[in-house]
């Protein structure tokens, strides 16, 4: 079977290299580090000591586990932190979260040599996979050398559970090899179990995506000065769309512009979910006839200088072009759509929306967010619609009837509030793992 899989591997990874450097999706240190080769600087900084190894796939989950690095600095400060990442987008952010407490790296390819030259250099404490990283050979290897492993944030997706169950029996042998399974909710945890966890090792934390939202939740101030340097006036209708997908902004401008026949000052914001897109989602606004502006091109004075009578800002569709600005741009919002929704990739993180007391609007894919949308939609703090074509009724009515929207905001953030503590559970159940290895 790992002849089979590793097989499987250098086939997806020969036909997605030639794309990969077609559109330069890594730089050449990136894929340097993927074969498990890291500069000096990253020996230099940990000093020969054991650090503690988080990997995150890209910047959702990087940023969700900040709070967590946080608080494994506090737990255990004599530790370096080694956080990994896939995307350039990912390592980018990974950088700027880690600081001086440790370094980022890219994960290595899942073959055996390129992991075995990562555990080599790092030779890690504890080895902690977020959410469904569930990567086999770095796995196998991790815990041949003695390394715990412990899966944090974890989900399963019913769309993953029945891929894993076509090779139960092999994915039954990795998950034993694990030490520890601090599942969202109780579906994945149920699905873990099922595929060959053991149960005495899984427990259901909730979402550490919930602690995260505060953490980067913008004051009151920066919400202001970015309205002021968008040219708004306040009184606006501003719809924000976050992290969306090919396929959403044809709609999304299509139901932007039927709400402007009742509401002509309303604006849109569109926060594409990869920056590469940008270009394309320009010509999608300019085939509508619609204005778009990028808005950390826009001036400081743009307010003062383009804001007019009626409450014009220059610009009809507004693009954020930056990373981890999205909550500033939510906290402008009226109404908040989740991307990734209208499309079946799965949906994107609702909880930013739902810290700053937005009403949420998200389609019927939201696989990745199974629970978080559960919880919002049983919670009446956010509105789920069953097709794209439920899209523009759905905005309308939210803005037709705002004291009921509003009031949707406000348990929104309510819930967010109620959800707190997950890394804190967090870390007291990776305690003894970090024990047993000092």
């Amino acid at each position: 079977m790992w002849i089979f899989y590793e097989t499987l591997l250098l086939i997806g990874l020969l036909l997605y290299v030639p794309r990969a450097l077609w559109r330069k999706r890594l730089p050449h240190r990136g894929w340097t580090m993927r074969l498990g080769r890291y500069p000096r600087s990253v020996s230099t900084t940990l000093h020969g000591r054991r650090p503690i190894w988080i990997h995150a796939v890209s910047v959702g989950e990087v940023l969700a586990v900040q709070p967590l690095l946080h608080a494994l600095t506090s737990a255990a400060p004599r530790e370096p932190l080694v956080l990994s990442t896939i995307t350039s987008s990912g390592f980018e952010v990974a950088e700027k979260q880690l600081g001086e407490r440790g370094v980022a790296i890219y994960f290595p390819l899942d073959f055996r040599v390129c992991v075995t030259h990562a555990l080599d250099a790092l030779h890690p404490r504890l080895l902690i996979l977020v959410e469904s990283e569930l990567w086999p050979t770095m796995i196998r290897l991790a815990n041949a050398r003695g390394i715990p492993i412990a899966i944090v944030n974890g989900r399963i997706s019913p769309r993953a559970f029945r891929r894993y169950r076509w090779v139960a029996p092999w994915v039954g042998s990795l998950l034993r090899q694990i030490d520890r399974f601090l599942m969202q909710g109780q579906p994945d945890a149920d699905r873990i179990i099922q595929l060959g966890a053991p149960p005495a090792k899984v427990q259901v934390m909730g979402s550490l995506k919930w602690d995260a939202s505060l953490g980067a939740r913008p004051t009151s101030q920066t919400i202001q000065e970015t309205a002021v340097r968008l040219g708004l006036n306040g009184q606006e209708i501003v719809l924000v769309a976050g992290s969306t997908h090919r396929g959403e902004e044809a709609a999304l401008l299509d139901a932007f512009q039927t709400v402007r026949t009742s509401h002509p000052h309303a604006r849109l914001i569109i926060a594409p979910r990869h920056l590469e897109r940008l270009a394309e989602v320009e010509g999608l606004v300019r085939q509508a006839g619609l204005t778009s502006a990028r808005l950390s091109h826009l001036p400081a004075a743009t307010g003062a200088a383009q804001t007019g009578a009626a409450g014009g800002a220059g610009w009809d569709v507004g693009l954020v072009d930056t990373l981890g600005q999205l909550p500033r741009y939510y906290g402008l919002a009226t109404v908040a759509f989740v991307g990734g929704s209208l499309i079946p990739h799965g949906g994107q993180n609702p909880i930013e929306a739902a810290s700053l007391g937005k009403p949420i609007l998200f389609g019927p894919f939201m696989h990745n967010f199974t629970e978080i949308a559960h919880q919002l939609t049983s919670h009446l703090a956010a509105r789920q619609i069953t097709d794209i074509q439920g899209l523009t009724p759905a905005l309308q009515a939210l803005l037709t009837h705002r004291a009921e929207a509003q009031a949707m905001g406000r348990r929104a953030q309510e819930l967010t509030e109620r959800s707190q503590g997950v890394v804190q559970r967090t870390v007291e159940a990776l305690a003894p793992l970090l024990a047993n290895t000092s």
